[in-house]
């Protein structure tokens, strides 16, 4: 599994998409919640980590509300191993349909078609 996302140091230089390359201490002066002790910060994996900045709560409080399960997450990096793993499965190829899947559509399908073909064969009732 490639990750997508890491913890930022705090320390570590910020390099971002359109190739801007600020020092620790730029990024916080930028955004001074970064620098807070108290928050945990979540960058882009690799080289270009300036890609994706979050905190580590809000993802935790967002991801948990859409169904990411954290009951067995403590570390940081177990949390967002969680939050990979929901977004893995969330991004995954429907499973194929079954024969039974299929067939069961198709009944369905034909039972409405029989059921419409009836009722355009009543006769009309007008209301007095």
């Amino acid at each position: 599994m490639t990750k997508r996302y890491a913890i930022w140091d705090k320390e570590s230089p910020v390099i971002t998409p359109v190739g801007e390359v600020l020092t620790a201490s730029d990024w916080i002066s930028r955004y001074p919640a970064a620098g807070l002790p108290t928050i945990t910060v979540v960058c882009s994996a690799g080289e270009v980590n300036g890609g994706f900045f979050g905190t580590l709560g809000q993802m935790v409080q967002m991801y948990g509300a859409m169904g990411a399960d954290f009951s067995g997450a403590e570390t940081d990096e177990e949390k967002l191993e969680v939050i990979e793993a929901w977004e893995d499965a969330q991004n995954a190829p429907p499973a194929e349909a079954t024969a039974a899947d299929v067939t069961a559509v198709s009944l369905a399908s034909i039972a409405a078609s029989l059921e419409y073909q009836n009722m355009m064969t009543l006769p009309d009732v007008e209301e007095e």
